[in-house]
């Protein structure tokens, strides 16, 4: 294994992609980074270039710029009445494993400082050194829903459940046997490296830090790196106790809390209708976003206090709802009047919708799990199909805004440029102001733990 990554390390494949990326970076604007950046991640990176030496001199000729045998990445199809460009993944997926696989070896060999710490990436090498660690699976007690109390169970999942008191050790080894959290940890983790990756190669291509212009995408790249991160290590360590469960989500819900602000902040810089940016709900489209996703995390945490499960339904569901709806009402509204909308991004935003129904769906509802109780305990579930489907959402609404976020860029720039203090300013704002009322449920919760415990010893 280890001679295979040395082999894909040295071959022609990686000087040419650094030097086309070196070239790039000296040569093109802004806007021809991100359509480079684009192209690379889900083109396969369109003109491609191999290098020969001859005479030991060295020469770039252009391949497959031309060459017949290369795949088509995009294909005809009709979605929703329209003719429109969808990609042929097949190529895709085989240039961006291997563009992947290079540009991870070679971030590795950088970043490492010994040899060993290299190893711990080469696979074999790594299972070794696991092995070692964990020379047995490890032994997770798990309990039936009539072994826990009626709080602590979900709606017919009957098996898999952890111990409400487990250690930290055994909640993080848990993730690597079979309960029915497992795969609610990996369905988030997983993505988060997936958004941290992207949101390296913007930073890198992009050099976002001398253009204001880009700082509302990187706010909203940070929020969807953040809300899956807190999700899984929510899933893996609520089970240590009560108060952890309620801590831990609580940092869950102000995640998701803090990435509905992301969003509107995005479609107020890049994709927002012209006709509607000089009126009351464009002039005050942020303000009232503001308040909505304080709203929805104030209200998502109090619904932890709550026994009613209809009441719990409400005031969880309302409080996401109610921010995403406000969101998606400048997209709507393009994507209903817009006579001049990219076939593409708008495939990307239906997309986005499309996922995003199927998690109120998933949801409200806890289908399939309500078909066939005890079935789908430990895989597919309603809760790892919302993780995928919020997953997959956020991907096409990432791809939409990013191709809005270059093809508009004269008309949101110099016509109507946005304040930089809302990327700054105002985000650092509405964090802060969401960690300070989570700091306040925890006060609360403590409180609401010790007033439980004190009846049950009562009684």
């Amino acid at each position: 294994m280890t001679s295979n990554v040395k082999d894909k390390l040295s071959s022609a494949e990686t000087p040419s992609l650094l030097l086309e990326e070196k070239e790039t970076e000296h040569t093109a604007c802004p806007d021809d980074m991100i359509l480079a950046t684009v192209n690379k991640l889900f083109c396969g990176g369109g003109r491609k270039y191999r290098t020969e030496t001859e005479n030991s001199e060295k020469k770039m000729i252009p391949t497959g710029a031309s060459s017949s045998s290369d795949p088509e990445p995009f294909l005809q199809k009709e979605f929703f009445g329209l003719k429109m460009e969808v990609f042929n993944f097949t190529p895709v997926v085989i240039r961006t494993w291997f563009y992947i696989q290079t540009k991870f070896n070679l971030f590795v060999s950088k970043l490492c400082i010994s040899e060993e710490t290299k190893n711990l990436f080469v696979f074999d090498a790594y299972k070794a050194k696991m092995s070692q660690i964990i020379r047995a699976p490890p032994d997770i007690s798990l309990y039936k829903d009539e072994d826990l109390p009626p709080h602590l169970r979900e709606i017919a999942i009957l098996t898999g459940y952890r111990s409400p008191s487990c250690s930290y050790k055994e909640c993080a080894l848990s993730v690597f046997v079979a309960t029915n959290e497992t795969l609610n940890f990996w369905t988030h983790f997983i993505p988060t490296f997936y958004f941290l990756y992207q949101l390296f190669v913007f930073w890198d291509g992009l050099k976002v830090i001398n253009e204001p212009y880009y700082w509302p995408f990187i706010v909203y790249m940070f929020t969807i790196c953040i809300y899956p991160l807190i999700s899984a290590l929510a899933h893996t360590f609520y089970s240590t106790s009560e108060m952890a469960r309620h801590v831990w989500f609580f940092l869950d819900y102000g995640g998701l809390s803090l990435y509905s602000f992301g969003v509107g902040l995005l479609y107020k810089a890049y994709a927002f209708p012209e006709e509607l940016i000089d009126t009351v709900f464009g002039r005050h489209y942020l303000e009232v976003l503001v308040i909505l996703s304080l709203s929805c995390n104030l209200s998502a945490c109090f619904s932890r206090f709550l026994d009613n499960l209809v009441l719990i339904k409400i005031f969880r569901l309302g409080a996401f709802a109610m921010p995403w709806v406000w969101d998606q009402i400048p997209v709507v509204y393009r994507l209903s009047t817009s006579t001049n909308l990219d076939p593409v991004v708008a495939e990307n935003y239906y997309l986005q919708f499309f996922f995003s129904f199927c998690i109120f769906f998933f949801y409200a509802s806890h289908l399939p799990e309500r078909l066939a109780p005890g079935k789908f305990d430990f895989f597919g579930n309603s809760h790892q199909l919302l993780h995928i489907s919020g997953i997959m959402a956020t991907h096409y609404q990432m791809n939409a805004v990013l191709m809005d976020m270059n093809t508009r860029r004269i008309l949101m720039e110099e016509k109507y440029p946005f304040p930089v203090y809302w990327s700054v300013e105002v985000t650092g704002f509405v964090f802060f102001t969401i960690i300070f009322t989570i700091l306040i449920f925890i006060v609360k919760a403590r409180q609401y733990e010790n007033k439980c415990n004190e009846l049950k010893r009562e009684d």
